[in-house]
């Protein structure tokens, strides 16, 4: 598609830490993202680039280190003009969460599509926890030593993973958490601490490299009206830890992004108080207009966090041209003022968004008028 790549991308990842600190008024629209779906990445390589592609089908990433997949994936972004990639760790003898299948009807299908099985659990009694395999599982480290032979001058990665949502969606499963949270909240407790330590040794390891410039943690703890458990229970179990990750990447000058998605925004002090006051994240990430609109997040936070992203994904698959560029245009005249902003969509490049549509996100960041 004419226009979606750059021919000579300046990728500057230290700028894009200025403009999201507010140290340096924007002199461009930053665009961040911190997924793109392996079948949007696929249609580029195919297509636009004329090359076979190395992209596993599906959402996860591959099984086993890739090089020739790193390479792929870094080249992709860097000629989409970010300024990062967005890494996962493969971990190693993790055990697999319970999923429900079902066909992708997406435009660009991966052939099924999976969800968590909400009554699934690894852990229902501390007999379970104690056979669980804690000491065996451990991140790969040659992720980031691939990522590091294939990136440009100016480009950096960030480093993602997830504590709730390993919790809710696989170790105790939705059902058996709240459950347990009345039956047994120790077992609960020690869950999220064991889980909590495996993700602090991951970032312990990753911060320390100078190829990552970001801690970008990936919790969804929210859906449209609330917080999955209440504030309370997610200030005593999940944001000691969300603060040490913090304070680990502060240690290294390096920034704490959160991505989540969901109503944080309720009561007074709210979750997202929290998270700014109580672990000290630097930028927040995930925005859905049924929730409440980046534009109006920025009015109560902007000068408190960074915020990323904000094009609600919903609209992104669906508005026809002319009043998606309006749209799109619309939350740059609201959150570019004054920096601490960049651009993207409000959750993901999903593969149900059209390719031309993300075209469209994208030249309407670079034809901005700052």
């Amino acid at each position: 598609m004419p226009g979606l790549l750059l021919d000579h991308p300046t990728p500057d990842f230290d700028g894009l830490v200025r403009i999201l600190q507010g140290d340096t008024s924007p002199n461009r629209v930053p665009i961040v993202e911190i997924a793109i779906d392996h079948e949007v990445l696929r249609a580029i390589q195919e297509s636009l680039l004329g090359k076979p592609s190395a992209m596993p089908r599906g959402v996860y990433w591959p099984s086993v280190p890739d090089s020739q997949y790193y390479q792929e994936l870094i080249d992709i972004y860097y000629r989409l003009g970010y300024d990062f990639v967005p890494l996962c760790p493969l971990w190693n003898n993790n055990p697999p969460g319970k999923i429900i299948q079902v066909p992708d009807t997406a435009e660009a299908s991966r052939g099924l599509r999976e969800w968590v099985d909400e009554s699934g659990a690894l852990i229902r009694s501390w007999e379970d926890f104690e056979r669980y395999p804690w000491d065996q599982i451990h991140a790969a480290p040659e992720t980031l030593e691939m990522a590091s032979n294939y990136l440009p001058e100016g480009m950096k990665v960030t480093v993602s993973a997830s504590l709730f949502e390993n919790v809710i969606e696989a170790v105790l499963g939705f059902k058996g958490l709240f459950f347990l949270m009345r039956a047994d909240p120790q077992l609960v407790e020690a869950v999220f601490n064991n889980c909590g330590q495996l993700v602090y040794k991951y970032y312990q390891s990753a911060v320390e490299c100078d190829v990552v410039g970001a801690i970008f943690h990936a919790d969804d703890f929210g859906f449209r009206t609330s917080t999955m458990i209440s504030p309370g229970d997610l200030r005593r179990l999940l944001f000691p830890w969300l603060a040490k990750y913090a304070t680990l990447a502060h240690e290294h000058g390096k920034p704490f992004w959160i991505h989540s998605c969901g109503n944080l925004y309720r009561n007074s002090p709210s979750v997202m108080d929290d998270l700014i006051d109580l672990v000290k994240i630097d930028g927040f990430h995930s925005f859905q207009d049924v929730i409440l609109p980046v534009g109006e997040v920025k009015e109560r936070y902007g000068n408190r966090i960074a915020l990323m992203g904000g094009a609600d994904i919903d609209k992104l698959a669906t508005l026809p041209e002319d009043e998606l560029r309006g749209y799109l245009r619309s939350i740059l005249e609201a959150c570019m003022p004054g920096g601490r902003f960049a651009f993207g969509s409000g959750n993901s490049i999903a593969n149900y968004i059209p390719l031309k549509n993300f075209a469209i996100l994208l030249d309407e960041a670079r034809c901005f008028q700052l």
